[in-house]
């Protein structure tokens, strides 16, 4: 599965493990590993940890 922001794919292969947020930048562990995501605003790192979650 994957998550489309400005132009570019996050790719996430579930099931979601740990997620950690820090200001705009997001870490969280799937099937694949570690993997590190940051957006330019803090709003737009929560909106990808709802989606994160819902999916």
């Amino acid at each position: 599965m994957s998550y489309k922001y400005n132009g570019s794919l996050i790719q996430i292969a579930h099931p979601v493990q740990s997620i950690s947020v820090n200001k705009q930048r997001v870490i969280f562990s799937d099937t694949q590993g570690l993997k590190n995501a940051i957006f330019q605003k803090a709003s737009d790192a929560r909106q990808f940890v709802k989606w994160l979650k819902a999916n």
